[in-house]
């Protein structure tokens, strides 16, 4: 169901050439070409259906999703990829459904930091109010925005063209990834564990904030947590809370899990119980081996789901793998947390 559609005219694009780029995403992303042809192109995304048609010498563009943040997201999108190879076709974008100029954007929400705890395995836990609506286990990834040291925040607005304007400069955010560990709705309330980084901006950050201090929450997206098995998985400790999430919603799930702690600590980090899984924890000298071992396991996965977050490097080679391997683009989750 598309609740939330906008369209806008693209002068100045052409339309083979603008194909031919969405194609080239496509393939690159693993994204599925639902149309393709002189009429137009569209691509389902896991944020919703994004349109090019011809428009006399020109194109237009459509954007369709059933949530407001993620026409947000997908309105983002097409600024970037149109302003990437022609910014004033992109600056010059104007959307049919209008446009609150200066406001936050929908997939943003300001919120408070309730609490903060040490957990004894190198984790603090994080507890922030606010609105939490948007999330939910299709959707358990969400970036911080995070102020500079000693400046006042500036949050992002909407441009003119739809798209955020994010702040530059001495106000520029740090903008981290993290996994909702907990959501708790009725009380509006999102919980997450941040793994200590000695000298990280965020573990500064955390250590030092007020409660009561505002926080900007982006997102969320980048994936859910259920899924069938069965499951080849490989996690270091930024991937953690995510492992626990899935193990939380998926009480029937089958598989292998393998924990690459940095530390020993980490090794204790809190998981749930699980009778189908088999968790194993990785010796400190197997670390740098996770991205070969799930390459490894790669041809053993082909009737399971594979699971990879990790280190960037690591993750872009098991994704080429899987690749080269024929693995299908909804049997697998690989992913750089940092």
């Amino acid at each position: 169901m598309s609740d939330h559609t906008a369209q806008t005219e693209l002068p100045g694009v052409n339309f083979a050439a603008l194909r031919q780029a969405t194609l080239a995403e496509a393939a690159e992303h693993d994204l599925h070409v639902e149309q393709d042809g002189a009429q137009g192109i569209v691509l389902g995304t896991y944020y919703g259906r994004i349109a090019f048609a011809p428009s006399g010498a020109h194109c237009r563009a459509e954007i369709s999703t059933a949530r407001a943040d993620f026409l947000q997201t997908l309105k983002d999108s097409l600024v970037d990829q149109i302003g990437s190879v022609m910014p004033d076709a992109a600056q010059a974008i104007r959307w049919s459904d209008g446009v609150r100029q200066g406001a936050l954007p929908d997939n943003a929400r300001l919120m408070t930091v309730q609490h903060r705890e040490m957990l004894d395995c190198g984790f603090m836990r994080v507890t922030l109010a606010g609105d939490v609506a948007r999330f939910s286990d299709s959707a358990i990834h969400f970036r911080l925005g995070i102020a500079q040291p000693g400046k006042t925040p500036q949050w992002p607005r909407i441009g003119e063209n739809g798209a955020t304007v994010w702040p530059k400069g001495e106000h520029k955010l740090h903008l981290p990834v993290y996994t909702a560990r907990r959501v708790d709705r009725e009380n509006g309330l999102l919980v997450f564990d941040l793994f200590i980084h000695e000298g990280g901006r965020t573990t500064d950050w955390a250590r030092s904030v007020e409660l009561g201090t505002q926080i900007l929450v982006t997102g969320p997206g980048g994936g859910g947590c259920t899924i069938t098995g069965p499951v080849f998985g490989f996690a270091d400790d930024t991937a953690f809370p995510a492992i626990a999430r899935i193990m939380e919603a998926n009480p029937d799930l089958t598989g292998r899990i393998m924990l690459y702690p940095s530390h020993v600590d980490a090794a204790h980090y809190p998981l749930p119980k699980h009778s189908g899984l088999e968790v194993i924890i990785a010796s400190e000298a197997e670390r740098p081996t996770m991205g070969q071992a799930a390459c490894d396991a790669v041809s053993s996965a082909a009737d399971g789901f594979l699971w990879f977050a990790g280190q960037k490097a690591m993750a872009t080679q098991v994704r080429k793998t899987w690749k080269e391997h024929g693995g299908a683009a909804d049997r697998c989750y690989i992913s750089a947390f940092w």
